[in-house]
């Protein structure tokens, strides 16, 4: 025990030296800083490193089951990654290849209750790497970008290998607000590589056509492990997707407004038992049933510029089709959302009211499936606090974000959870994080209920320069009906986080 403690100082004391490198390499200044920050890691005009370093700390207060073992609640966790890589610029191609180290510290070997699972993400964190310390290097990305410009084609691009994807930016306006309203709230519902540490690529292609009115995007891709496990390298082969998506460019149709129509398929037949509403004797195995799931889906986004703010406005909506193993899948989810930033005030107060709704499955014994399939999100895009997820979901809630100042960001979210079908699960989870093993998503009954509860949480975000910046989160959850059902020792949650972000 003193000796894990002595590795732990040791870690905290290496985390503390490399922010302190990068302030003050950031604050004071590098040979050159002073004639622009762009030329960071540019060693050549067409070879360019580039690098991140990330740090957390998470302390976990959590519901906890009772009677119960492996009940532990309160917790914390580190972690540390650090990306390196290289980008090779040429007029008919570009090529970038990515390494990623992944470290995940003081996990707790007993926050895996029976009954009751993970009790947050460190319960989640040790079931994926059976380690209370987990670490890894892999090969996050690895690509050629192919250019046709001088064929003919301007416009038109071709990626092969392994990289980022992200479904909803397919293009950047390079107006900030409008692409952080993207970035935040339209995109990585479906397909993201942002799942929470570890992050996840892809394996494939993706082509894009990009003209000034208009973006269209072709992707068939293959995700890679990742989300809890560290084991980032592998390819979860037996899970294909196809994506594409249309997306009319801001002002193209109407003054500060874009759409996109986008369709996405997803195939598994990975070696594990499909999540549903039916007893777990009646579900099938995905690789003899699997899911082929097809969603097709649409959003507008507008903001539009007053004298003395701005006011924004988003739609979004997905209905899906195809086969759930044995059954029929039809499922739909919706999102309005909008806004309005008085910029001129003190502070320059951003009030805004948002509401998602997903559809649940009423019946367990019919044919059908009905529960709306997330596929690959994002982890706390959409629920910053992650004992939720946006599956037989209705989330209501108000959002003000205020600026102090130029580099910081105040933002507070006020949520009221429910189910949107009490005879349907409460679930969880990201998605697939690995190739076998665990289906990627948990559901627990709600025993008709539908109240899952209240989150209020409030996040400070400062910018010290376009390099560093740095965050602290606090959440608390209030348990409803669904949770006081499952959790019976403790109704309601507290969460910490404090990170920080170096890239160049």
């Amino acid at each position: 025990m003193e000796e894990f403690e002595r590795m732990r100082v040791k870690r905290l004391k290496r985390l503390i030296l490399w922010m302190g490198i990068g302030f003050m390499l950031l604050i004071h200044g590098t040979p050159g800083a002073e004639e622009g920050r762009s030329s960071l890691g540019q060693i050549h005009p067409h070879l360019r490193l580039t690098g991140e370093l990330y740090g957390s700390y998470e302390a976990w207060d959590y519901f906890r089951p009772s009677p119960a073992i492996n009940n532990n609640n309160a917790y914390d966790l580190w972690s540390v990654r650090a990306r390196f890589g290289a980008l090779l610029t040429t007029p008919y191609v570009d090529g970038y290849a990515q390494a990623q180290y992944i470290g995940l510290y003081g996990l707790p070997d007993n926050a895996v209750a029976s009954p009751g699972g993970p009790l947050g993400l460190g319960g989640a964190y040790f079931l994926a790497n059976q380690a209370t310390n987990a670490s890894n290097v892999f090969l996050r990305q690895a690509y050629l970008d192919f250019k046709f410009d001088s064929l003919g084609l301007p416009g038109a691009f071709l990626k092969i290998g392994r990289f980022e994807f992200m479904d909803g930016m397919e293009y950047r306006t390079g107006v900030d607000k409008f692409d952080g309203i993207k970035r935040a709230r339209i995109a990585q519902r479906l397909l993201a590589s942002n799942v929470v540490h570890v992050g996840r690529s892809f394996d494939g292609f993706s082509s894009v056509y990009d003209q000034p009115g208009f973006n269209m995007t072709v992707t068939g891709i293959r995700p890679t492990q990742g989300g809890f496990t560290v084991q980032g390298q592998d390819e979860i082969g037996d899970i294909n997707l196809f994506y594409a998506a249309l997306t009319s460019k801001k002002d193209t149709l109407l003054p500060g407004t874009e759409g996109r129509l986008f369709y996405l398929n997803y195939d598994d037949k990975r070696n594990t038992q499909v999540i549903d509403n039916r007893a777990g004797t009646d579900r099938p195995w995905l690789n003899s049933q699997k899911l082929n799931i097809h969603t097709l889906g649409a959003h507008l986004l507008t903001l539009q510029q007053r004298d003395a703010g701005s006011m924004d406005a988003l739609l979004w909506g997905a209905y899906q089709f195809g086969d759930w193993t044995n059954q029929d899948h039809q499922a739909w989810a919706i999102a309005a959302e909008a806004g309005y930033q008085w910029t001129k005030l003190p502070f320059r107060p951003w009030l805004r009211a948002l509401y998602f709704l997903s559809s649940g499955d009423n019946n367990a014994k019919d044919d059908k499936h009905r529960t709306f399939f997330t596929a690959l999100p994002s982890g706390r895009a959409y629920a910053k606090l992650p004992f939720y997820n946006l599956m037989n979901l209705q989330d209501a809630y108000v959002q003000m974000i205020v600026s102090p100042t130029a580099q910081t960001r105040v933002t507070i979210d006020a949520h009221h959870l429910s189910l949107n079908n009490a005879g349907d699960l409460f679930y969880g989870g990201l998605g697939p994080t690995s190739r076998s093993g665990a289906f990627g998503y948990s559901g627990r009954p709600s025993s008709g209920k539908s109240d899952v509860g209240q989150l209020v949480d409030i996040s400070f975000t400062h910018t010290l320069n376009k390099q560093l910046s740095w965050r602290f989160y606090y959440g608390h959850a209030f348990g409803g009906d669904v949770v006081k059902n499952i959790y019976q020792g403790k109704k309601d949650i507290d969460m910490i986080y404090i990170d920080f972000n170096l890239v160049f």
